[in-house]
């Protein structure tokens, strides 16, 4: 696995982590704190995943549309990750 798809991949992960720990928030406690703590991490995760699949070289449409997709972005990126390292 290259450079950039490692990258990719981690920041991925975080981005479905910051995401899922949102949506888990959400449906529980609600707490402002917490929404006001993850938010701009989540954000600012969401926008690297982003920058990064659109100006990384050798990456696939497929992956780069995918990482643009809101709440979807970390998996969607994830699974087409796995599949351009399957076929390099």
């Amino acid at each position: 696995m290259t450079g950039l798809l490692r990258t990719l991949a981690v920041l991925s992960a975080l981005e479905t982590v910051s995401v899922l720990a949102l949506l888990a928030n959400l449906g529980t406690v609600h707490d402002a704190a917490v929404a006001g703590v993850l938010g701009p991490i989540h954000g600012a995760l969401y926008l690297s995943v982003a920058v990064t699949a659109l100006l990384g070289r050798g990456l696939t449409t497929r992956t780069r549309i995918g990482a643009l997709v809101p709440v979807l972005s970390g998996p969607l990126t994830m699974v087409n990750l796995r599949q351009e390292a399957r076929s390099a």
